[in-house]
């Protein structure tokens, strides 16, 4: 086993293991959840010996040879913990400081981390902040969810909830076991409403970075997390005009793997998240989100954590999990 992979294989095993009772948005949740996926020296697998505690340690998280299914807890943790930032327009201070939050966690898992700039007109300069398990595969998934809202809302929900989940992700991929390449990302400059822009800027930005490294030919689906922090079933969204076989059917199934209840509705004139960007430029993508009881608290100050459920959160790490298999 090559040292980077022993590295994600520790931060799994941390990060399912001995998880504490979610608390209230403290300064010490950053620890808290990179507790949750810190490597372990202790599992690294530099001797046969150490490949073997490995072994032991991945069949200790396991259920009748199934890894056992996220619980919500590290997701709800990181959900709060940026959502303690308070309102993080694009561009702004404390959009900066959550990107820089999950570009730490991203290193403690293990993944190659890529910070991606671009320019938010009459604003400043945004980023996508993306964590790679990169390698030689054919193949490529990519998992996003945008870090950025509008004022005055603290954005528990819309989007603390999908960037909690892809903290979550991180520290887990190794026991998932990606077939594919796989791509985290947090994006920049979502809320088009506060940048006056056409597009989802960080979506744009990121869509054509994977474009330029041969996503038409390798990317089997970008996913969307948008809003899943509350309200279920959850609703899959894309500009599709039917569900595809490859995309929106095999996210289905992804859900349904994982005992959850999704539904695929056909987006609107205009597609209200990051995956807008990618059926834009030819790359299939989808959303998972909000169901019919829709967001009440939608860039409003009465998006707090108190409203996020850790249980919508596990149900949608688990999906994408499985998304990712």
């Amino acid at each position: 086993m090559s040292a980077p992979l022993a590295c994600l294989v520790c931060a799994a095993v941390a990060s399912v293991g001995g998880v504490a009772p979610a608390q209230p948005a403290t300064a010490a949740d950053e620890a808290r959840v990179a507790a949750d996926i810190r490597p372990q020296p202790a599992l690294r697998a530099a001797s046969g010996h150490g490949v073997l505690r490995v072994a032991r340690a991945i069949e200790s998280l396991t259920i009748a040879g199934r890894v056992a299914p996220a619980g919500g807890r590290a997701a709800l943790r990181a959900a709060r913990r940026v959502a303690s930032l308070g309102p993080r327009p694009a561009a702004s201070d404390a959009e900066r400081h959550a990107h820089a939050y999950v570009g730490r966690v991203f290193e403690k898992a293990g993944l190659d981390v890529t910070v991606q700039r671009f320019a938010v007109p009459g604003k400043g300069t945004s980023r996508n902040v993306i964590g790679l398990l990169d390698g030689p595969r054919t193949c490529l998934k990519i998992v996003m969810a945008h870090t950025d809202t509008t004022a005055p809302g603290p954005g528990a929900n819309d989007n603390a909830s999908g960037v909690g989940v892809v903290v979550a992700l991180a520290g887990r991929l190794a026991i998932v076991a990606p077939r594919c390449d796989v791509w985290l990302v947090a994006t920049g400059a979502e809320e088009r409403i506060y940048t006056g822009q056409p597009d989802h800027l960080g979506a744009l930005a990121l869509a054509r970075r994977a474009r330029a490294r041969g996503a038409e030919r390798r990317l089997r689906y970008a996913l969307s997390l948008d809003e899943v922090g509350r309200d279920r079933p959850f609703w899959l969204r894309s500009p599709a005009s039917a569900p595809r076989h490859g995309v929106e059917r095999a996210l289905l199934r992804a859900a349904e793997r994982a005992g959850v209840n999704a539904f695929w509705v056909r987006d609107g004139s205009d597609s209200n998240s990051d995956h807008r960007e990618f059926e834009l430029l030819g790359l299939p993508a989808a959303k998972l989100g909000v169901g019919a009881g829709g967001e009440p608290c939608r860039h409003m100050a009465c998006d707090t954590p108190d409203r996020l459920d850790r249980h919508s959160l596990a149900l949608a790490q688990r999906m994408a999990e499985q998304a990712l298999r």
